[in-house]
């Protein structure tokens, strides 16, 4: 074979063995999940792992005439709205003033990406010590000298819903407004210069230009945000377990529960495979608003 030859399949060769770490990694993933989606078409118990049979669609058929399902589905829904609409909101609030000329703005950005470095579960129970519910927590003593009793934070379900959110926005805020942060940094002067000239006030630019050039990554930082707010698990698992009364239990802490703790593999596999397709159908249309919002955009 001439070195030329050689060259050249050298060079087709090449591809597929840098392409080979993520399909080895692929295949990582694409098996458990083979076997999960397998097992959800079976009644597997955890404690009876050789007695098992085929029993179809008995899993999901019987997963929908749960009563803790539609209210796991219920809250992980309204959760992951609540989340989403806040969390892009602060992050941009974030974004827009960390983006003005203020002084120090290095160091508050650079303070902003704390709680990002912290694992969610240590964020969780930090919180969770902080929202002690008697005047030991850090949180309800401050209340205290507004003139406002003890919050029960984990003891009611508004409350653990209240405390469930406020821990993940804390957690989850820092990479919302850093999305922002950079689509604001990039977005074209030209625009900005033109409103000026003709008089107009910092709220109208905001509304007619920031806004609109903006949706793009308003609807992508939203769409990675609905994505982890409906599959949350660690906060949640930390701090209420998905109580009081089920009133935090989402489709994965149920999914959770029916596998490990009730040892039901079978209907917790359709648990997972339930919140998979409502994850990638969510993200689908997220995305699809995202592709026009571009669209748009460029227009």
């Amino acid at each position: 074979m001439t070195p030329k030859r050689r060259r050249r399949r050298q060079e087709a060769f090449l591809p597929y063995l840098l392409m080979a770490p993520a399909l080895v990694l692929l295949a990582g993933i694409l098996y458990p999940f083979s076997v999960g989606i397998y097992y959800s078409f079976t009644s597997y118990w955890l404690q009876y792992p050789k007695r098992f049979r085929f029993v179809w669609f008995d899993n999901y058929i019987s997963l929908f005439e749960e009563a803790l399902f539609d209210r796991a589905l219920q809250f992980t829904l309204g959760f992951t709205v609540a989340a989403v609409i806040l969390q892009v909101g602060l992050g941009l609030a974030v974004a827009l003033f960390l983006h003005g000329r203020i002084p120090g703005r290095a160091v508050l950005r650079a303070l902003m990406l704390l709680p990002l470095m912290i694992p969610p579960v240590i964020t969780a129970l930090m919180w969770k010590i902080m929202m002690a519910s008697t005047n030991a927590g850090i949180i309800n003593y401050l209340l205290s000298f507004l003139g406002l009793g003890p919050v029960n934070w984990f003891g009611s379900p508004w409350g653990a819903i209240a405390s469930v959110l406020i821990i993940d926005t804390w957690g989850n805020l820092p990479f919302v407004a850093l999305i922002l942060l950079g689509a604001l940094q990039a977005l074209p002067t030209e625009p900005y210069e033109a409103a000026r000239v003709d008089g107009a006030s910092p709220a109208a630019m905001l509304r007619y230009i920031t806004l609109p050039l903006l949706s793009p990554f308003l609807i992508l930082a939203g769409t990675f945000r609905a994505m982890d707010s409906l599959r949350v698990f660690d906060v949640i698992y930390a701090t209420t377990m998905g109580g009081p009364n089920d009133a935090t239990t989402n489709l994965h802490i149920m999914a959770y529960q029916f596998a490990f703790q009730w040892y039901q593999i079978g209907k917790g596999m359709a648990q997972a495979v339930v919140l998979l397709i409502l994850v990638v159908l969510v993200s689908y249309l997220l995305l699809r608003l995202w592709n026009r919002a571009s669209e748009r955009t460029v227009q």
